[in-house]
Parts: C-alpha cells; structure tokens; sequence
C-alpha cells in the first residue's frame, strides 16, 4: 500500500508555485490501519520537500494526518538549522483538521514566539485544547508576533473554555482577521467578545462569529458595542446564529436582525471610510515631514523629542539655511500639520513628525553586487553579498533580502512586489498607531 502526496488527480491551485509545499489526504487504508505510522509518513514526506525547496513561503498541510507528534517533528525540524531558511521565509501555515492537540498547539506557539515572518495561521477544525495554561502560553507567542490572520473555525471542542482563557489576554496591534466561526460558543462569552471590540488593542479589520449559539441579544449587543466604541472593523459575521425560543417570534426576530444588520452595515461603511482617510493622510504627513524635518540634518538617532524641541533644532540647523516654516510660532506650525492630516489626532501626528524627523528611521542602503534586470515580471530573489538565488514567484511577502528585478514598465503590474509594499505601509501604520481613527483623542 501506498501513500501519495503530491498526486496529479487532487493538485491543489498553489502546486505550481515552486515557494508552496502542499500535501493531499493520507490514504485512508494506512490511517485506518495505524494513525502513527501514516503522521510519520506524512511528516517525513513533507520534510523532504522542504528540504528539496529551501526557500517556502506557503506549508498547505490540510488533511495530512500529521497529529501531535507530526506537529512537534515539523516544528522541530524549522527550529533546527536545515529549517533556518524555510523559518524565514514562512508567511503562511495551513495545518486544517490534522488531529493537533495540546502538544501540537505548544509547539506551534513556539514557533509563533517573535515571529515577525509569519502573516497567516490557520488551525481549523483541530481539536486543539481547553487547558488554560496551553491557550495563555499560545496567545502569548501570538502577541509577541505580527500575525495578520488567525483561522479557528470549525472546531467545536473549542467552545466557551478557549474563548474565556483566549480572548482576555489578546493584546497584539498586528492582528487583522480572526474567524472563530463554528466552534460552539454561546451567549455565555459575549461579554468577553465586547470587552475585547470595545478595546483599544483590538485593531482588527475582519471578524467572524457566525454558526454559534451567540443568541439574537448577544448579537446586538456585540453589534452596538461596535457602533460606538470601534473604528477599525471593516467586516464582521455574526450571521446563522441559533436564536433562543425566547427572543421573540419568528417576524419580531426578523424585524430585530433587519435593523441590526442595518447599524452594523453602516457602522463598518464608517470605519472603512475614516481608516482609509487616516492612512491616505499618515502617508501623506510622513512625506512633507520628511522633507521638512530631514532638510536641515537635524536627525538625532534612537531618541524621541517633543515637537517643540524638534523645531528648536530645525531652527537652529547650522547644516543648511532652515525653513521659514520653523520661524513660525508652535501654534502655526500645529495648525498647518493639521491641516495636512485633519483625519489625525494631535497624538498621531506628533508620532508621525517625530518618526519622520529620526535619521535611522530611513531605509538603509543595500550595497551588494549589481544585478541586470530580466524580463520576467515576478520577483527576482538576490542574497545580499555573494550568495545568488534563482527567482521564485507566487507568495506575496518575499524574505527582508529579496529586491524587485522587474524592468520599470513592468513593476506597476508585479503583484508580488504590490502586495508586499501594501504590506511593509501595514506595518509602519501599526508602529506609529496609524492603522485606526481616534477622532480628537
């Protein structure tokens, strides 16, 4: 009997990007003859294939029968020095209904842990665990991390114990989409969903809640805590909920849901229209603060200063003649900044002026051998100093070390380099506490 990973009949759509190792089902004659022997077969297969491909940015491991152990052996085998490259080249992790538990669940938390590669984890429809101590130590590695996507769906085990020990410590800025979807929560931890949206680290831009027993006023009340204390989700799923008996009949249950969903579609059409002004104007303000701030070489690095000692410094350049913009009083020079960024709060314009104003903030050159441009129009991966790579295309976040080499005409059109700056603006955003509006805070 024998065990297929790779087959042509059941490709996946990411087998042709040479960056993605995915594997089909085990075959279910070898699982059901021995689960160990078909997660030691799964794993050493895939292992393998990591080996051969070096440089991975996407593991599709659904189905594969790997289990606790398996979990631990491929975490290891990352964590050791062959795996070195793969780590750092990671972004995406699909480990759906592959029998992981509590051990598993640890030693993916390890590999979480300072985590800055990384940007989707899906665990879905593992059994995971209910022990408190393993869910704090996992969400302690998901907060150190900048984890973009995290996927629990359709793992009821997980119920109202995970949510109660989950929820409470997640404090991460970076996170944007979490789907907790069908793991059979209820009513009982909607307190804890709307101290969580209600909360200043919650920077999310997508969640989904749908297909629990969340009850119809325990999706209003999530619903209102949303409306009036949130402006960053731009999506939220609450649909499919099991309404109690209690909540009315069917016409008033519906007449509820109607102007519920109704607070919620324009509570989310705000959202997106004041984070996309806040983004568009950090952006902007950074360019003209750049251009001001950096004029007079005035950059101190690795210290932070209030704005008027910024000015002062402006003012006093002996580098170059400084801007009359500084011989302005400070009350004109605020209101000028803010007339450049009105959707900004005083707070995040002052984290922008003086972000913008520290020399080491600039990107650092990259010396290196000269590479001739090709015509391909994906991303030609070059190490610095003498080590070369082949280019490999497909997964959106290249390692810190890869260059776009397209031809000028083409980079407009190179998704891979698209998505990967739309991806280093996400991460300034969240490091100036720009990603959310704050109103007049």
């Amino acid at each position: 009997m024998r065990v297929r990973f790779f087959s042509s009949r059941s490709r996946h759509k990411y087998d042709e990007d040479p960056a993605t190792v995915s594997s089909t089902t085990v075959n279910r004659g070898i699982r059901s003859i021995s689960t160990r022997l078909a997660s030691n077969l799964s794993i050493n297969a895939i292992i393998r294939t990591i080996r051969r491909r070096g440089i991975v940015h996407r593991l599709y491991l659904g189905s594969s029968c790997i289990g606790d152990t398996g979990c631990v052996r491929l975490f290891d085998f990352l964590g050791s020095p062959a795996g070195r490259e793969c780590r750092e080249s990671l972004t995406e992790l699909f480990l759906t209904q592959n029998d992981i538990g509590p051990r598993g669940l640890r030693a993916v938390s390890e590999f979480l842990r300072n985590n800055t590669v990384l940007r989707e984890l899906c665990l879905s429809g593992n059994p995971l665990t209910r022990d408190p101590d393993v869910i704090a130590d996992f969400v302690t590695a998901l907060n150190s991390s900048r984890l973009c996507t995290l996927q629990l769906l359709h793992s009821t085990s997980l119920s109202d114990p995970f949510v109660q020990a989950f929820l409470p410590r997640l404090a991460t800025r970076y996170l944007r989409q979490l789907d907790m979807s069908a793991i059979d929560m209820t009513r009982a931890v909607v307190p804890i969903i709307v101290d969580y949206v209600k909360s200043p680290m919650c920077r999310l831009d997508r969640l989904q809640c749908n297909a629990n027993s969340l009850t119809l006023p325990g999706a209003r009340s999530i619903i209102n805590a949303i409306e009036q204390f949130n402006y960053t989700l731009g999506k939220v799923n609450v649909d499919d909920l099991h309404m109690d008996e209690d909540d009315g009949d069917a016409e008033d249950r519906a007449i509820a849901w109607q102007e519920s969903w109704r607070i919620l579609s324009s509570t989310t059409h705000r959202n997106l229209v004041h984070k996309a002004d806040v983004r568009a104007e950090s952006l902007s303000l950074l360019r003209c603060c750049r251009a001001l701030y950096l004029r007079s070489g005035n950059g101190h690095p690795g210290t932070s200063h209030s704005f008027a000692s910024i000015s002062s410094r402006s003012r006093n350049s002996y580098c170059l003649e400084p801007s009359l913009f500084f011989k302005l009083p400070t009350e004109l020079q605020l209101a000028i900044i803010a007339c450049i960024a009105p959707a900004l709060s005083h707070q995040q314009r002052m984290r922008i002026v003086c972000y913008a104003a520290d020399i080491t903030t600039l990107p650092a050159l990259k010396p290196g051998p000269v590479v001739q441009r090709t015509r391909s129009k994906h991303l030609n991966a070059i190490m610095r100093g003498r080590n070369e790579r082949q280019p490999l295309q497909g997964s959106w976040k290249p390692p810190v070390w890869w260059e776009c080499q397209c031809p000028s005409n083409y980079r407009p059109v190179c998704l891979c380099l698209r998505r990967w700056k739309r991806e280093r603006r996400e991460i300034w955003l969240t490091q100036v506490a720009c990603d959310a509006w704050e109103g007049d805070c």
